[in-house]
């Protein structure tokens, strides 16, 4: 009988829980739903309101707090859902600064408003007063998983306001567009947007001027390549005929998990032969390496002719069913002439991550060129 080898994890220390919902988080939220309150019905107990949601944090992850944050909140708001809406309205901040172009996600507390209308707005007669509260939130805090269950639910209606979002002029919003519709948005519940409508949408946002819309055009395409990889390398080649100024960029961003599949599709479009023409030689690991420690691997690589290569290192890790998963490590990108000799060196790290546990035993390591591996080499992890 084969044992399974026994994990190594890292201690952890970093809470993103309660970096992002805390007392102060939580005081942002209730100082804005006090004077919403207190203008329009009256008084409001705020230290009543923080402490039903504090006391319950502890024991709550990261979306379980939001959750829970839409259940206090809903104890505080009429139960006409118009009547709360109008208070929604009130307290969110001012919208984030249109002019900028990029990395301006603000307060994630402000998350919680759409996710209140998503769990009680979602019906027929509510339906496009919150997709109007959404478009208006987004410009706060992206609306990206509240708008979920719209597209469930009502997917002909939110499609309708989805590609009117791709038009507007407010960027968050045109954000809200395709975000809003990633087949694998992280912490998210599966929108089931048709893809060809996906498509559709991204057409509109694909020449967009600011790179915190063609990041997230890219990162849906990069989602749709895990499902329908032929149709997003004819998309992207059909978008290289008349590129912009960021299409090369969304280009290889669209297509990174392609690439480290060893996508041919994908190589080829980024201008990497899929049959490159290199000699490797003077390989270089260790025998072994302790936990904690780095693996410094080392090679040389003889191009033969003139050509793009794009390196990159593959590390076989021993798994806890003593079975093998592979991780690519890029190396360099570079353009060679026939006859040139590439001095390779890498270092990678086998310390214990908080996503990656380490086990004891034999690891493998090989060079990847184009997609193409030559020298594989195992080694121990003691």
């Amino acid at each position: 009988m084969v044992l399974a080898p026994m994990a190594i994890k890292a201690k952890t220390g970093f809470s993103l829980k309660d970096q992002l919902f805390n007392s102060g988080s939580v005081g942002v939220l209730s100082d804005a739903l006090a004077k919403s309150i207190n203008v329009r019905q009256g008084k409001f107990n705020q230290k009543q309101f923080e402490k039903a949601v504090l006391d319950k944090f502890p024991a709550l992850e990261l979306k379980q707090r939001i959750d829970w944050m839409v259940t206090v909140l809903a104890r505080y708001l009429p139960e006409n859902f118009d009547q709360a809406l109008e208070l929604l309205e009130d307290l969110l901040p001012p919208p984030l600064d249109p002019e900028k172009t990029d990395n301006d996600f603000g307060q994630f507390i402000w998350t919680v408003p759409g996710e209140y209308v998503a769990r009680f707005g979602c019906t027929e007669s509510n339906l496009n007063k919150s997709l109007t509260f959404l478009g208006e939130s987004t410009k706060r805090f992206t609306a990206e998983n509240p708008i979920r269950p719209f597209l469930r639910q009502y997917p002909t209606e939110s499609m309708s306001f989805i590609r009117a979002c791709a038009l507007d002029e407010n960027y968050h919003v045109r954000r809200l567009a395709s975000e809003g519709i990633r087949p694998f948005l992280p912490w998210a519940a599966r929108a089931n947007v048709n893809h060809d409508e996906i498509f559709e949408v991204l057409e509109l946002l694909k020449n967009d001027n600011t790179r915190y819309v063609i990041r997230s055009v890219a990162n849906t395409l990069n989602d749709l390549s895990k499902i329908e990889p032929d149709q997003v390398i004819a998309t992207l080649t059909k978008w290289q005929k008349k590129p912009s100024s960021d299409t090369q960029w969304l280009t290889r961003h669209a297509l990174r998990t392609l690439v480290k599949q060893d996508h041919p599709g994908a190589l080829a479009l980024l201008g990497y032969p899929i049959k490159p023409e290199f000699k490797v030689s003077a390989i270089s690991i260790p025998d072994s390496v302790q936990v904690g420690e780095n693996l410094v691997y080392t090679c040389k690589i003889k191009s033969q002719v003139n050509q793009n290569l794009k390196i990159a290192l593959r590390i076989h890790y021993l798994k806890a069913n003593a079975r093998h998963s592979p991780r690519v490590f890029a190396v360099k990108d570079v353009k060679t002439r026939s006859g040139d000799v590439l001095q390779v060196s890498k270092k990678i790290s086998f310390r214990p991550i908080t996503t990656r546990a380490m086990y004891r035993g034999e690891h493998h390591v090989e060079i990847v060129v184009n997609g193409v591996a030559r020298g594989k080499r195992s080694f121990l992890l003691q």
